[in-house]
């Protein structure tokens, strides 16, 4: 037999074989809740397989051409060598640690080149493209560099010991490995959100190397016996690699049980990845949505059928792979009867407040029933909640502050945001879009906001309808993450009140406070005394409450200038933050933006109207409703454009709000292209989450479990469909006004 075909059959036999290992570590770790460990095995393998068999390939035409150049046992005769020549062990070792510097160097200029070309700007296949071009016109000089490196490094080679057998190239190697593996964890943990990283995945990638090397390694040197007594091992290895490439189709065919799509979709590592990838190949209408393996598409020969299609009533078509086609006249409203606003009162404040706190989860107010230490980190916004109505359920329309904030000054739902570019990670608010700060504009009264952020200036459409806004201080994206901006705000509100009050006449004043958002920082008030994910959930807390402490500067200027009478005062947050209570695509969730349950969704709501009696009130809303409050307390009309409803009744004392379901939704992104949908049944009790990029339905019973562990989606089937009916209608109907 030839020594090439040789070389690469022993490539992807020993590559099946680390496949195959691998393999029965991932289902291991994905098999459960409906999926069996037999009947995932082949579809993980098969996943595997194709990529295994091209990986044996490669090794063995490379291991073929280096004993077709320097002979048999190439390797072994080089380590022989390395051994018993030291002169030539130090020039190896030189050339080694050259080649080492090159490579730092090369890591430097494309991490630098990437930064400046990729990670700061918007458009990221461009910058893309340009680093590509800047790193590739640089690498010949640095690939240069490599001969006076080289003679540089001879002295320094002589310092690498020999130990034992061991040549000083193969310590260099070893000590080198272990060295960046241990800089490569400590990079991870200290500098990048590393809990929000797939590492399982990069691990099973990893794990498949170091199990192929050992396998050929094993196989070709101390069992080399043991092999070589297989009779037909080339036939046995093609047999294998025929199997292989049939077990794909056969496996991966067909529509799956959607356990298995979960278990490999959700739980597995290296196979979730193999299952991405895949699925950006497979998409042959071009639309965006591919139908491999459970994939969303129900139709890959149309392009305007998918998940995201618009469905046409009465066209015999089912655009959006939803509930079939809608018939025409069949246009009944989600939430018809409820979501247009109240008719405004007469007018009950002349001013109002607004102070908005990122990133703040409902349950870590004090008065909610949260304590560190014994303490709550809240005692400002506890008494102001014994002042005010504390709305306890209430539901932001998106996961993170480009796509929430927007919303809730329009208050219409994200996707009826008109924006500059639609998929982009920090879209801009046209002036199509009528926010309740021009509104009250219009109405005569002075409107202003104080803030210090990135966002701020980066959409400037945010600011439409503001006569001043303050955002003196903003720094970059980078450097906003890791800002202490409360310091340096609050004053400026504060003088901003005192001007407020010293003039009179009526306005409303927006105040956005940041420091709860990831990165959380250190404050010399709150030592930080843990580590790891409890760490991380300790700086959080101090981060809120070291905003509470500013918050009360806040509410102290509004008293001390005699407004307390005259304004009604609002805090609120945008969203929440997840901490690993849930899984998506592989990863365990410790942020926010990447999906819709209620820790990134249910936030605080406390509203402080003169005259209005204190109460803790219960009713599901949307920050979708706090426009119309408003501008109902301000005894203005809200435009027929919002479709949130007033709440100044309930905060005034009267009955209940009215049932209706509360949406909410995750567009993609640059930075997680994923599309879900939400809704929160009208009496509050459960919550459907549809995964349009899965295509896949979650159903929770929040009375009975509120942080949405268990999935009751195929367990309770009559209640899944009579929720998905009314998204559907929400989706189809509502969504296109």
């Amino acid at each position: 037999m030839p020594r090439t075909l040789a070389a690469v059959l022993a490539g992807v036999g020993s590559a099946l074989v680390a496949a195959l290992l691998v393999a029965l570590l991932d289902t291991s770790l994905a098999a459960g809740s409906g999926a069996s460990f037999a009947g995932l095995l082949p579809v993980v393998f098969a996943l595997y397989a194709p990529v295994a068999l091209a990986a044996g390939v490669v090794a063995g035409l490379v291991a073929g051409a280096l004993t077709a150049q320097y002979g048999p046992r190439a390797a072994g005769r080089l380590v022989e060598r390395l051994r018993a020549d030291a002169a030539f062990d130090r020039e190896v070792t030189a050339a080694i640690l050259a080649a080492a510097v090159v490579l730092v160097l090369v890591v430097g200029v494309v991490a630098v080149v990437s930064l400046k070309l990729v990670a700061g700007v918007e458009r990221k296949s461009t910058g893309a493209l340009l680093a590509g071009a800047v790193v590739a016109a640089g690498l010949p000089l640095l690939v240069a560099l490599g001969l006076p490196i080289y003679r540089m490094a001879r002295p320094v080679s002589r310092a690498v010991p020999r130990i034992g057998p061991l040549p000083a190239a193969i310590v260099l190697v070893l000590v080198g490995a272990a060295a960046g593996a241990l800089a490569a964890s400590y990079i991870i943990k200290t500098q990048l959100d590393w809990r929000a990283l797939n590492l399982g995945g990069y691990l099973m990638v990893a794990g498949f190397a170091a199990a192929f090397a050992l396998v050929a390694y094993l196989g070709y040197g101390p069992l080399a016996g043991a092999r070589e007594r297989i009779p037909a091992r080339a036939l046995v290895v093609a047999v294998a690699a025929i199997g292989s490439l049939a077990l794909v189709p056969l496996a991966l065919g067909g529509k799956p049980p959607q356990a298995m799509v979960t278990a490999v979709g959700e739980r597995s590592k290296g196979a979730r990845m193999l299952l991405g990838a895949v699925r950006g190949f497979v998409d042959h209408d071009g639309d965006g949505f591919s139908p491999f393996y459970g994939g969303p598409d129900c139709d890959d020969s149309r392009a305007s059928v998918n998940p995201d299609g618009k469905e046409i009533p009465g066209n015999g078509i089912d655009e959006n792979c939803l509930e079939g086609d809608r018939a025409i006249g069949d246009q009944k409203s989600a939430t018809a009867g409820s979501q247009k606003p109240a008719a405004p009162v007469e007018k009950r404040v002349d001013s109002v407040v607004i102070i908005a706190v990122d990133t703040v989860r409902a349950d870590r107010l004090g008065v909610a029933g949260y304590k560190r230490g014994g303490k709550s980190l809240t005692p400002t916004l506890d008494k102001l909640a014994a002042e005010s109505v504390y709305f306890t359920h209430v539901y932001a329309p998106a996961p993170n502050t480009p796509r929430s904030f927007p919303s809730i000054f329009a208050s219409r739902y994200p996707s009826q945001i008109a924006l500059d570019k639609e998929f982009a990670n920090y879209p801009n608010p046209l002036e199509d879009n009528t926010t309740f700060f021009e509104v009250i504009q219009k109405a005569g009264i002075a409107t202003h906001g104080v803030a210090s952020h990135f966002y701020f200036d980066r959409s400037p459409g945010i600011r439409q309808g503001f006569d001043s806004f303050d955002n003196e201080g903003a720094l970059d994206i980078a450097g906003s993450n890791h800002d202490i901006a409360a310091p340096r705000i609050v004053p400026r509100v504060e003088a901003e009140l005192a001007a407020l009050g010293k003039k009179g006449g009526r306005f409303a004043l927006f105040v956005h406070l940041f420091e709860p958002h990831s990165t959380y920082m250190a404050h010399d008030e709150f030592p930080i005394t843990e580590s790891g994910v409890g760490g991380l959930m300790q700086k959080y807390d101090y981060e809120i409450a070291f905003a509470d402490m500013w918050i009360a500067r806040i509410i102290d200027a509004i008293d001390k200038n005699g407004l307390r009478d005259k304004v009604m005062l609002v805090v609120v947050a945008d969203h929440g933050e997840a901490f690993g209570v849930h899984r998506a695509y592989g990863q365990k969730m410790f942020f926010h933006g990447q999906t819709l349950y209620d820790e990134l969704l249910r936030v605080p709501l406390l509203v402080r109207l003169p005259g209005a009696r204190p109460a803790v009130v219960d009713d599901t809303i949307s920050l979708l409703d706090i426009g119309p409050t408003v501008l109902d307390s301000l005894g203005v009309a809200a435009p027929v454009s919002m479709v949130g409803r007033s709440a100044l009744g309930r905060v005034l004392g009267g009955p209940a709000l009215e049932p209706r379901p509360i949406f909410a939704q995750l567009l993609p992104s640059p930075n997680w292209n994923h599309k879900w949908m939400a809704m929160v049944s009208g009496d509050g009790r459960y919550k459907l989450i549809y995964r349009m990029s899965d295509s896949a339905f979650e159903l929770y019973d929040l009375g009975k479990d509120r942080t949405e562990e268990n999935n009751l989606a195929t367990a309770q089937p009559e209640i899944t469909a009579k929720l998905r009916q009314e998204l559907t209608r929400w989706i189809e109907v509502d969504l296109a006004q």
